[in-house]
């Protein structure tokens, strides 16, 4: 009989597994601050060795109800509100950023914040003069007349995007937005909306041609052309201004003198560990040891929690003051200033890894002088160009340049690939057709005027 010959082979790999107290802070700073104060309300119910308040052993808690009263001292822009930066998702955010970077006096500032808390979902103004001036007077202290207001809301009217936006309905946005078109056929364009509108939509093209003496092709170029306009200005943004967040912001970021301060949020519950559960501690000989260990476990793991969260707020102020340090152009002067920015730039910065920067920033926003920002926001890939232009500061320039170019004769995308050569900034036109798509911008066929 045949000795079989058994050989063990044995294969060592290294596997790295993370221990509780390392578990729990992956699964912190993944946590907005709503679901951190879950978990402290949770372990305050279930860990008798624990309790709420103040003290040496405790979690140092800063609360911000009174941000507002300490920016006014500082000098903060008083338009500060809890908004999202996002053009398509908050119009009343997108019109805010506008206005703080207008250039006006202080009471039309005043005066336009209040007319654009008026607007309805739509994006249309529905209140009368006089109404508005009283809002403005009891909102803003501004005594305003109503020729003033008229001058106000045209002068919105032609500077503020979307085109459309601070007219009183579906008719006047359509009219608005060929006047800043300078569509040529405008006067006759302008009489088919007004008076046969619902014709128009429905292709009664005969109709109108004969009610007002004209060729039914008029008519039909009339809808073409309409048909590529937005009636409702706010229709792409999604309707969130009387939205709340599920959570607060993870920091606020003010302004001071030329200087940006970071204030990481710690609006959570202050714990500690029981005064009366500690003395017991020293009393081991005097206690059952199962108690002993059953309440030296509940410390620990209160102990456990409050080192996480503070811990937590240290790697935020970390990468936070990081990406403010970075961005401080954008975040005070808007798209056209983001520098290019990548989640493993920042991680080789602050020491960490790429997924910790990755955690820290998902679905996470904070409160800046324009608004509230998502966090992901401030990070945008590289365009070569001669002063390392980011993606989305090319997009603000696209989008500029179509919205300033000459109508009866726009841009292509290779014209306005070289445009953006001679600013330094190199970008293939299959990408600047993509960039046009994302915002929405129709070819240069489509835009011209004829």
């Amino acid at each position: 009989m045949k000795r079989i010959k058994l050989n063990q082979k044995i294969n060592l790999t290294q596997k790295s597994f993370l221990s509780p107290k390392s578990r729990l802070f992956v699964k912190f700073i993944n946590l907005n601050l709503s679901e951190i104060n879950e978990i402290i309300e949770k372990e305050l119910t279930e860990n008798p060795c624990i309790e709420e308040g103040v003290g040496e052993n405790s979690v140092e808690l800063e609360n911000f109800d009174n941000l507002t009263a300490r920016q006014h001292e500082i000098g903060t822009n008083e338009f500060n509100e809890n908004i999202v930066e996002d053009k398509s998702a908050n119009l009343f955010d997108y019109l805010l950023m506008q206005l703080n970077l207008l250039d006006t006096n202080e009471d039309d500032k005043k005066s336009l914040y209040a007319i654009i808390r008026l607007l309805d979902d739509d994006g249309f103004l529905k209140y009368k003069n006089h109404e508005i001036a009283d809002v403005i007077k009891e909102q803003a202290s501004v005594e305003i007349d109503n020729i003033k207001i008229e001058e106000l809301i045209l002068k919105a009217q032609r500077i503020f995007d979307p085109p459309g936006i601070f007219t009183r309905s579906v008719k006047e946005s359509l009219i608005l937005q060929l006047e800043l078109s300078n569509n040529q056929d405008l006067p006759i364009y302008s009489k088919i909306i007004n008076n046969h509108l619902e014709n128009l939509a429905d292709k009664k093209f005969n109709i109108i041609a004969k009610d007002m003496h004209i060729k039914p092709a008029i008519v039909k170029n009339c809808l073409n052309i309409v048909s590529e306009l937005e009636p409702k200005p706010a229709r792409v943004f999604i309707k969130i201004n009387n939205q709340e967040f599920d959570s607060e912001p993870e920091a606020y970021i003010y302004q001071t003198d030329k200087e940006l301060v970071v204030q990481v949020n710690k609006n959570f519950k202050s714990i500690r560990i029981s005064p009366y559960y500690q003395k017991m501690m020293g009393q081991a000989n005097k206690i059952d040891s199962e108690v002993m260990n059953y309440v030296k476990s509940k410390i620990d793991d209160g102990k456990t929690l409050m080192k996480t969260i503070l811990e937590r707020n240290a790697i935020y102020n970390k990468v936070l003051k990081v990406i403010v340090d970075i961005q401080h152009d954008y975040i005070i002067k808007g798209d056209r200033f983001l520098k290019p920015l990548t989640l493993s730039d920042v991680a080789s910065i602050v020491g960490s890894h790429e997924s910790t920067v990755s955690r820290i920033t998902s679905n996470k926003f904070v409160s800046t002088p324009r608004g509230l920002i998502n966090l992901r926001s401030f990070f945008s890939n590289k365009i070569d160009s001669q002063d390392e232009t980011s993606s989305v500061a090319v997009k603000d320039m696209i989008d500029e340049l179509v919205r300033t170019e000459d109508k009866k004769n726009p841009c292509s995308d290779e014209e306005l690939k070289k445009i953006l050569e001679k600013k330094g900034i190199n970008i293939s036109r299959r990408t600047i057709a993509k960039y046009r798509n994302i915002l929405k911008i129709p070819s240069s066929f489509k835009r011209r005027n004829k």
